[in-house]
């Protein structure tokens, strides 16, 4: 059947494209619809997007953490203070959505807006895993296993009920699989194309702007287009190359800088309090090097969000004498200084690196009956794998990432094709951006929600297991004589 097709991965990867959409549309869109409750962050992208609540008297109760919500309203664009190119994202959707039904939206248009571009980078990964000494078979078998592996970890409803909401996740995890798709896709093209390069700066870009603690990102995105400079001899493709690497730079500084100071000082309390003074060997040591008050002694541990502190987290002196004073390079330093307490926060990061969805933020509409906060688990075998059996351990992440690259190492020293070695640049990229999405929050934000700040690292890490097993595929299909044969 095989022998039909000119290309086997073409084929492979629509059908997969196919599943994909169909998946997505059966757990999402068919009543009783699915999605992620609000935990309060909703507010700040929609009132910048044309978006309200459909209820404006509803409860706090139905509105926060319970339910998920199928129909709201169109709004004014008001409110600033909130970076991110998610935006325009949801801006077009609702003008599209408008043309419809002008009074209320449906969230299934911003589901239908997001599984496209998710399909479309299935298919950039399906379409480009390696060519199998030319043989039908044997490349079909590395194109099922990077679909079957693909839709397993990407297709889980962890991942896809973030479709129907207003966080920032979908956006985030959607950019880092067309980016790396399309930087593969460039390595398997004698001629790459600018159309192709501008996908992938256009997608590492929404990830480095889809939020703050991503803005690290573009440098690592920076590096490997960088690379991409030997795909081309012309000076034309050197060009656009250099103008992409110029834009994900720019934006990677612009994202860092250009934080709200009433965010910066949020983020930095946690970074503070709920982060180094957090389970402190030395709390009045730690407190002196910092150079903090003593009076401040008895906020540690706690939250910027908390209630009944000994003193208010807006405290004017608070702000003052420590939030203005202090910086997040401050932070970095002291765990540079104190290499033991940053793996403890490490270790709790690996704790809490396996969760890819808020288990306390509810998946249905209230119109579905069911009890407030109901998770749905259809299709959830990965995350609950992971959340359930795999090692909850810095070590085990530690040996992982280390045999990872090791391999990626091998094969790169191996091999003297340029093309070949930026493809495998392009997933030690992915490890990298884990790396950075693992410590950024540790910096950034202390131990505050972190299951959710390291959403991120669970997207990389998942890519890296999708294409070790694509690569095993590939090593099974290349070396076994029998596969060969076929």
């Amino acid at each position: 059947m095989f022998h039909k097709f000119k290309d086997i991965r073409a084929v492979i990867a629509w059908i997969t494209v196919i599943l994909a959409a169909g998946l997505a549309v059966y757990l999402l869109m068919i009543p009783p619809i699915k999605g992620v409750a609000d935990n309060g962050d909703f507010g700040r992208l929609m009132r910048i997007t044309g978006f309200q609540y459909l209820d404006p008297n509803e409860s706090y109760s139905d509105r926060y953490f319970g339910y998920a919500h199928q129909y709201y309203t169109y709004g004014g664009y008001w409110g600033a203070g909130y970076v991110t190119t998610q935006v325009l994202l949801l801006a077009v959707t609702g003008w599209i959505a408008r043309i419809f039904n002008s009074h209320v939206f449906d969230i299934r248009w911003l589901g239908v807006m997001y599984t496209l571009l998710w399909s479309s980078a299935l298919y950039l990964f399906i379409r480009h895993v390696p060519n199998v000494s030319n043989r039908k078979i044997t490349t079909g078998f590395v194109a099922v296993t990077a679909a079957v592996s693909a839709l397993f970890v990407f297709g889980d409803m962890a991942y896809l009920a973030y479709f129907q909401s207003f966080f920032g996740e979908p956006y985030a995890l959607i950019g880092m699989l067309l980016a790396i798709g399309s930087a593969v896709a460039l390595t398997s093209k004698d001629e790459p194309s600018g159309k192709l390069l501008a996908l992938f700066i256009l997608s590492a870009l929404a990830v480095t702007t889809s939020k703050i603690q991503y803005g690290p990102l573009g440098f690592a995105f920076a590096l490997l287009a960088w690379r991409m400079m030997a795909l081309r001899a012309d000076r034309r493709w050197h060009r656009q190359v250099l103008s992409g690497i110029g834009a994900l730079l720019l934006c990677s500084v612009l994202m860092i800088v250009a934080a709200p100071s009433g965010l910066k000082h949020i983020n930095l309390y946690q970074s503070i309090f709920y982060g180094v003074l957090k389970d402190s060997h030395d709390l009045s040591k730690d407190m002196k090097e910092l150079g903090i008050p003593e009076k401040y002694a008895g906020l540690a541990g706690t939250n910027y969000f908390q209630k009944n502190t000994v003193i208010p987290q807006n405290d004017t002196m608070l702000r003052e004498e420590v939030l203005s004073r202090l910086g997040h390079r401050d932070i970095a330093l002291y765990y540079l200084k104190h290499p033991a307490r940053f793996v403890e926060k490490l270790e709790k990061a690996a704790a809490n690196g396996m969760f890819i969805r808020p288990y306390y933020l509810g998946n249905y509409d209230q119109s579905a009956g069911k009890p407030r906060g109901a998770i749905n688990l259809t299709f959830s075998g990965w995350s609950e794998w992971k959340v359930h059996r795999m090692p909850h351990t810095l070590g085990w992440y530690l040996g992982f990432y280390f045999i990872y690259f090791i391999v990626l190492a091998v094969c790169w020293r191996r091999t003297r094709s340029i093309r070949t070695r930026i493809a495998l640049e392009a997933y030690a990229a992915v490890g990298i951006a884990g790396a950075f999405a693992a410590v950024v929050p540790i910096i950034g934000d202390g131990e505050a929600d972190l299951g959710k700040h390291l959403f991120m690292f669970n997207v990389c890490f998942d890519m890296m297991v999708v294409s070790a097993l694509t690569g095993l595929a590939y090593g099974i299909a290349r070396w076994t004589p029998s596969i060969r044969a076929s």
